[in-house]
């Protein structure tokens, strides 16, 4: 059967061998299959997709599975598919039958039709029809990826009838619905994996839509373009991304208009220039650095201190940075953005803000010590889904023996090339940026660097930070990177939490991207959620004060002491948010490192109190 569903859910929700609840009845089923998007020429949506860039980036995060191997991530055998419609199947297939009781199991060819309103499946005992809501929705599964239907028991030949008193598996059990028969036995969903390549005994039953039954696994690109396939093994394209955002931060790619006619004028002083417009371009040849010897010097810079992978990863977090902050990386001319600085500069620019207002804002934005707050329109996120696990989303160990779950790939069919779903999409955002030298004299005043003064502010960063993978913790060791990523980490939580409370957003419709070279993150609404577009511009540009001062109401938490004793300052109650939301799992965070107090077994001064 075919299902349409707005498209952006087939990234997230509605994924093959994935469980949903039909909108339309009280029937629940399985994704089988996803069809590839077509415009009205024929033309796959994915061909504007940086197909390979894409799969290398999958290939990196497919590794981290004991399992890896046995899946072909290659790039003759793999293809990225932008999803637009599915095809489903009736799925759990037991059903109680209301008059007798009895639990009938069915195949899928027999139940195939069943969401069609003229056809009827009886009770196999007593002959009556069964509705959508007599479906039962518990499943069995394991962490190999497989899962089935509940275990019926057998006895008398009669059927058994489904029980339990309480809301907990544990007080379930089966009876026999042979009248004259008082048989029962305790409810058990089933002990053995029928999963041909797994000999497991340890499945769980849960209800089908319960989380752990089913875990996308995802990646999150930022403005993905078909120039990405080059980045790879491009060490002049990496060169240039990384030489292109330390000289946009230094202020040397583009001198001021004050600057060009100072350095003019001395040029006109000494008769160096013969007239204004030969002073001018010669002022510009000499203050613009020049940018080819510039590159030459971060690439020998690159290769010095980084390997191939981290070179790369550098490369592309920056990229991503630049496709936020400079229109030459914004290839379509489609993201917009400003900030309150800008819009002080910038006249012309509509805004329904004073001028004191912004002199506000722009104040109260340095007090926080953070150095920008961008606010983003049609903010373009590509949202990759490789694959599924089942039981937990965490690679776990190196083998199986160590219970780490199986990553399942997913394809249409058994000798058919694995699938990468992937869609792009505009969402609404905010980038928010620490001030770095703020951060490094908190990094001092907490005897973690010996001094507040480097040569190059975003080049030590680039340096010192490090960007862990979604399921790591940084060694808890005195150290920059450990530090400063936990304390740009928290903040986005506590902006995050602040945005949620004050727009009604709830926390799954919110996602943080972290950017820690930059020491940047960015807050962006999913696109798949269901709320009035403008809701973070809103927030920010007429409730910038209350946004501040919400993040001061983590400060407590409801299980202090224990959450700062035992936990390092960060639980349930204070900092976490869902998987969906979080980018590094909950891991690396702390009130401490922003309010003050316990922080890997010392105490340490707060960067709010700087």
């Amino acid at each position: 059967m075919t299902m349409e569903r707005s498209k952006s859910k087939f990234i997230f929700d509605f994924l093959p061998e994935n469980t949903f609840n039909h909108s339309e009845s009280d029937l629940s089923g399985m994704i089988t299959r996803l069809h590839e998007d077509r415009d009205d020429s024929g033309n796959a949506a994915a061909d504007e997709l940086p197909d390979e860039y894409i799969i290398r980036r999958v290939q990196r995060h497919v590794n981290r599975w004991y399992n890896s191997s046995q899946l072909d991530f290659g790039f003759e055998t793999a293809e990225v598919v932008t999803p637009g419609a599915a095809n489903f199947e009736v799925f759990p297939r037991s059903f109680k039958c209301a008059n007798c009781g009895t639990v009938n199991q069915f195949t899928p060819t027999e139940i195939r039709d069943f969401p069609d309103a003229e056809t009827t499946v009886p009770c196999e005992r007593c002959g009556t029809g069964l509705s959508d809501r007599d479906q039962m929705r518990m499943i069995s599964y394991c962490r190999c990826g497989g899962i089935q239907d509940i275990y019926v028991p057998e006895h008398c030949g009669a059927g058994m009838e489904y029980r339990n008193p309480t809301v907990r598996f544990e007080d379930a059990y089966w009876r026999c619905t042979n009248s004259s028969c008082s048989y029962t036995t305790r409810f058990n969903g089933g002990s053995t994996c029928f999963n041909p390549s797994c000999d497991k005994e340890d499945i769980k039953t849960l209800p089908h839509s319960a989380s752990s039954t089913f875990y996308p696994q995802t990646q999150t690109l930022i403005n993905a373009h078909q120039k990405l396939n080059a980045l790879q093994d491009n060490q002049e394209y990496q060169a240039q991304i990384i030489s292109d955002y330390l000289l946009r931060n230094s202020g040397n790619d583009s001198p001021s208009e004050d600057e060009l006619l100072q350095e003019a004028m001395k040029l006109m002083a000494n008769d160096e220039a013969s007239n204004r417009e030969h002073a001018l371009e010669l002022a510009k040849e000499r203050l613009t650095t020049d940018a080819t010897d510039h590159r030459s010097e971060v690439k020998q810079f690159l290769q010095a201190e980084f390997d191939k992978t981290k070179r790369l990863r550098l490369s592309e977090e920056l990229f991503e940075y630049l496709s936020v902050t400079s229109d030459e990386y914004d290839d379509n001319d489609r993201i917009e953005t400003y900030t309150f600085s800008s819009l002080l500069e910038d006249v012309d620019t509509k805004s329904h803000l004073s001028e004191d207002e912004l002199e506000y804002y722009t104040d109260l934005r340095s007090n926080q010590n953070l150095s920008e707050i961008r606010l983003i329109k049609n903010f373009p996120v590509t949202t990759v889904t490789y694959g599924y696990t089942r039981g937990t989303p965490i690679p776990g160990g190196d083998t199986e023996d160590e219970m780490g779950p199986r990553l399942n790939a997913f394809s249409s069919g058994q000798w058919a090339e694995t699938q990468i779903f992937a869609r792009t999409m505009d969402a609404e955002a905010v980038m928010i940026s620490l001030d770095k030298q703020a951060v490094l004299d908190w990094l001092f005043s907490n005897n973690i660097v010996q001094s507040t003064t480097v040569n190059n502010l975003d080049r030590w960063f680039i340096e010192k930070m490090t960007a862990p993978n979604r399921f790591d913790s940084l060694p808890a060791e005195r150290t920059p990177a450990r530090h400063a990523f936990t304390l740009l980490h928290t903040l986005s939580h506590l902006f995050t939490d602040s945005i949620g409370a004050l727009s009604g957003y709830g926390r799954d419709s919110l996602v943080e991207h972290i950017l820690p070279r930059a020491m940047s993150f960015i807050i962006y609404k999913r696109p798949d959620t269901n709320f009035t577009l403008g809701s973070i511009f809103s927030l920010f540009e007429e409730r910038f004060p209350e946004v501040l001062n919400q993040l001061e109401e983590s400060a407590f938490c409801t299980y202090d002491s224990v959450c700062r004793r035992d936990h390092n300052g960060s639980c349930e109650d204070c900092l976490f948010l869902s998987n969906i939301t979080c980018a590094n799992s909950n891991n690396n965070l702390s009130r401490s490192v922003y309010f003050g107090g316990e922080f890997d077994d010392e105490t340490i001064a707060g960067f709010s109190n700087q």
